[in-house]
Formats: C-alpha cells, structure tokens, sequence
C-alpha cells in the first residue's frame, strides 16, 4: 500500500512493498533478476542503488501481470516490449505502457539484443543516419531497425538506405516549408495543429507511394 502521495522515484524495497499485495511471491531478488534479463532499465544514485521512477514501476507491474496471471515466458514477455504493442491485461496497463515504451531509450547493445542482431548493424543504421538521429535510440528506432534487418533478408544493406533517407528528409523539408508560417508562429496551438498536419501529411504520402510502387510492382509481370 502507498503510505504518502506520488513520489518521482522509489527505492527497490519501497517498490516491492507497493506490489506485494498484488504479486505476493514479489522480491528484490527477483527485481534483479529482471533488471540483469534487461526487462527493465533502472536509474542509480552515485551510491549505487537502484531507484525506479513511475514509469519504471508500471513497467514492472505490466510484467508481473503477464508473468504471474498470464504465464508467459520471460523471453515472450521481453519480445511483446520492445515490439510496442501490448496486450491489455485485466488491469489495462496498456495506456501506461505505451508511455513508457514511448519514453525508453536504448544503448547501441540493448537495440541489437531487442533485434538478436550484431551490434555492427545498428551501427551501420545509425552511421547512414536511418536511426538515433535524435541523439538517442528510442522505441521507433527499435521498430525502423527491425524493418531494416528484414530488408536485409534480401541483401538490401543499412548503406543502401541512404537514398531512402535522403527522400525522406527532401520530402520532410517540404512539409516543413509548407507548414513553416504556424511552426514560427509562437502559438502553442497553431504549432500543434502544424504538426498534426504534417503527421496527416506523412500518412498521406506513404500510403500514396505504397499504392504507387503496387503499380510498379505489377508491371514487373511479362
């Protein structure tokens, strides 16, 4: 049970106590052992000990949940998180996962383990900028990454997707263009519906090209 109001970050023991009712059989040992299965990803003070910030604690929540009631496998569990679309449990952490997942970075070597890929392909994604181009590896560079390594299935390498990426950036910079008099308008909200129409605009375009290359596609027949 919570003894006080909302904290921005919980001790391992602290964590335990606020879900043991839920998950009785819940340890600090068993934490660790997530934690060392790179299930969950903890922040630590200078002195080393772990803490858990409420994102990190839903996290463990939603995994105690599928472990414990759904008797999934740790490895299924792990594949269902770094894939981004969980399955709504009875307790529907599914909104408060996906603020996590939409918050989680990755190093080089957690993106490349989520993949059970060679860390060099990462590298290679994000040397030819197709990933991380925000400074950091998030969970939609996870799922760019997993659609580069089925490309690869098929000898289309991380360094032939610089022309992919460079028509991406072309056409990001016309919508930019288009929408620039709201982005510079100083309006929170004129810059938020800029935005939304350029995500509206993105959709547009891929589905456009989608049904562009089907046509293409089907020209390929003799």
């Amino acid at each position: 049970m919570e003894n006080g109001g909302p904290k921005d970050s919980y001790t391992i023991g602290e964590v335990v106590q606020r879900l043991r009712q839920d998950f009785p059989t819940l340890s600090v040992s068993k934490i660790r052992y997530l934690e060392r299965r790179r299930l969950i990803n903890l922040s630590r003070t200078r002195g080393g000990y772990r803490l858990f910030s409420a994102q990190d604690v839903e996290l463990l929540k939603y995994i105690l949940t599928l472990q414990d009631k759904e008797y999934l496998p740790l490895k299924v569990i792990k594949k269902r998180i770094e894939g981004g679309a969980p399955v709504p449990t009875s307790g529907d952490h599914s909104s408060d996962l996906s603020r996590v997942l939409e918050d989680r970075v990755y190093t080089r070597e957690e993106l490349a383990d989520a993949l059970e890929t060679e860390q060099r392909f990462v590298d290679e994604l994000i040397s030819v900028g197709v990933i991380g181009r925000g400074g950091e590896l998030t969970q939609r560079d996870v799922e760019i990454a997993r659609m580069a390594l089925e490309m690869a299935k098929y000898s289309i390498q991380p360094r032939h997707l610089r022309g992919i990426m460079a028509a991406v950036d072309r056409e990001a910079a016309m919508f930019k263009q288009i929408l620039n008099p709201e982005l510079r308008s100083g309006d929170e909200q004129r810059v938020a519906e800029a935005i939304s129409k350029a995500r509206n605009l993105a959709a547009v375009d891929s589905r456009m090209k989608e049904l562009m290359m089907e046509n293409i596609i089907d020209s390929f027949s003799p």
